[in-house]
């Protein structure tokens, strides 16, 4: 009866570790089923607008899906007959940060909304804004101006008084990536935790925003990089930090206007 007793206890013991084993992974090691697709056919189709068409854009969790163009002083960027983003750059496939813009002209409240799927160019950008968001939402799917399709994934979302004019160059010396990249960090509203230097391809996404009034020229930005040869989509651990409280208090004063 003793042995049995033990055997029972070590078989709910084993149990027991394996249930808190799989729990731990699965809260820690996360994998996105964020799926990379052949976007060629689009890229093609798209082209018909009349745009020089160098590439395309998806992002997880949103409607994001849309291609990229390169603006010149022709390009009218108000057109409304199709969604695109634009890069004020010339890319060749040789950049190592290329980045680009689109309108952002409904998602202007102190609360961005989530999930609207009737939003349109990178209205939805806004959604990084939430920590519970980018918590199961970190991968981007870009395709260059050669057709090479990837993944990138985020490392640094920001919200600041910008002007954008970091999307006129997208080729860096390696101290100047060093220095984008701590200064995207140092800037970011979250710590992720996500490995990046200056050897990484990077990617930066930008939008306008009225978070801080209309009269302002701040930015939405979030920068990514690509994921790194035999690197697994798992989700980074993100945690809040002191850029995130003076949002979170506007935020909080919206909410309070609204209620009133």
């Amino acid at each position: 009866m003793k042995k049995r007793v033990l055997l029972l206890l070590g078989v709910l013991i084993i149990l027991i570790a394996i249930v808190l084993a799989y729990t731990y992974y699965r809260s820690n090691f996360r994998t996105s089923d964020f799926v990379v697709k052949n976007e060629s056919s689009k890229i093609e189709d798209a082209k018909k607008y009349g745009d020089n068409v160098v590439g395309w854009l998806r992002v997880e969790g949103t409607n994001i899906d849309l291609p990229l163009i390169q603006a010149t002083e022709e390009t009218d960027l108000l057109r409304g007959d199709y969604d695109f983003a634009w890069t004020n750059s010339i890319p060749d496939g040789t950049g190592n940060r290329p980045a680009y813009i689109s309108h952002n002209i409904r998602n202007v409240s102190r609360n961005p909304i989530v999930g609207d799927d009737t939003m349109v160019r990178f209205e939805q950008l806004m959604s990084f804004i939430y920590p519970d968001f980018i918590e199961d939402n970190q991968f981007i799917e870009f395709t260059d101006s050669n057709g090479d399709t990837n993944l990138y994934r985020v490392y640094a979302v920001v919200l600041l008084n910008d002007d954008q004019n970091a999307s006129f160059m997208d080729t860096y010396t390696t101290e100047e990536q060093q220095r984008y990249i701590k200064k995207a960090q140092r800037e970011s509203m979250y710590d992720i935790d996500v490995d990046v230097n200056e050897d990484d391809l990077m990617l930066t996404l930008f939008t306008c925003t009225r978070f801080y009034g209309a009269d302002t020229s701040y930015s939405f930005r979030v920068d990514a990089r690509k994921l790194r040869d035999g690197e697994d989509k798992i989700y980074a651990k993100v945690k809040t930090n002191d850029n995130y409280e003076k949002i979170k208090e506007r935020m909080e004063e919206n909410e309070e206007s609204e209620e009133a």
